[in-house]
């Protein structure tokens, strides 16, 4: 969606959207045609708004939280990636690694 339809269904204002640009919060797809935003942007847009209006956040926690959010998502990548090499391994491999994950968490628990 361009620019125009992404603020009217948020409904804010170009300087808002600038803002939230300028501080990496939104990063849209540049084209010919401008800027182009996807429906998890429109997720992320919506997100600020409510903790910037319905939780009182100011710029600075807005910024800390958009950053834990995309660690977080960085992270969910990142174990399905592993995930998925632990499935292509032989199953003795697989037994192995449950083994071990198994012991791990019997200590983290004593």
């Amino acid at each position: 969606m361009d620019e125009r339809e992404f603020r009217l269904h948020l409904e804010i204002e170009t300087t808002v959207l600038e803002v939230w640009i300028s501080e990496g919060w939104l990063v849209p797809e540049v084209t010919d045609q401008g800027r182009n935003f996807r429906e998890a942007d429109i997720a992320r847009g919506q997100l600020i708004l409510d903790l910037s209006n319905a939780m009182g956040l100011n710029q600075p926690g807005v910024d800390v939280v958009m950053d834990l959010v995309d660690q977080l998502h960085s992270l969910r990548a990142t174990l399905r990636d592993l995930t998925d090499a632990v499935r292509r391994q032989p199953s003795d491999v697989q037994e192995h690694i449950l083994s071990e994950l198994t012991r791990v968490d019997v200590q983290k628990r004593r």
